[in-house]
């Protein structure tokens, strides 16, 4: 019977390295993308030409909500400021398909500021416009995989707490790993 759950255990972590692989994929392929893209000079300068105005207003909007300039707490350019979201993406991609938690904290930050900047669809008033359409789905998208890292993380210690020693037991008490996950 030992042999049967850790055959479960294994093909349970095979879906969700699957799983894992295939969410992250997505985040990866678009930070690979935004660093090829900055290494380009021309292709880098149109990117940082189409987003600065929606930098612009965001810095715009957090000094008119704290009186506080941003750029004092950030004082970095377009530049260096995408190729830091860039790489918060991609680390944290690569590190979510290792299974590791700080992966998936680091796309659910990068989703959490990106997000609202790069997407304010409410701003565009012509709700017919493709413009208004892209970013909405964009958003609500964006939202929908934050709640998704939401879930991972929620429901994280159910099952690899299994595989410590602590509440569950330990790895190695011959109750097998999958025995103990608990789905309610």
């Amino acid at each position: 019977a030992e042999k049967e759950g850790d055959g479960e255990c294994a093909e349970m972590g095979a879906t969700a390295l699957v799983g894992r692989c295939m969410f992250a994929f997505v985040f990866l392929a678009s930070s690979l993308n935004k660093l090829q893209t900055l290494s380009d000079p021309i292709a880098g300068a149109a990117t940082l030409a189409s987003i600065a105005p929606r930098l612009g207003a965001a810095r715009a909007l957090f000094r008119d909500k704290t009186g506080f300039p941003l750029w004092m707490l950030l004082p970095f350019t377009d530049r260096t400021l995408l190729t830091l979201a860039a790489l918060t993406e991609g680390i944290g991609a690569a590190l979510f398909i290792a299974d590791s938690s700080l992966g998936a904290k680091m796309i659910m930050l990068f989703t959490l500021v990106v997000t609202p900047v790069m997407h304010p669809f409410w701003l565009n008033h012509d709700e017919g416009s493709a413009g208004y359409q892209v970013d909405m789905i964009m958003f609500f998208k964006n939202a929908a995989l934050f709640g998704a890292l939401l879930f991972w993380h929620g429901t994280r210690p159910a099952v690899v707490g299994s595989r410590r020693v602590g509440a569950h037991g330990s790895a190695n008490d011959g109750a097998g790993a999958a025995s103990r996950v608990k789905w309610e």
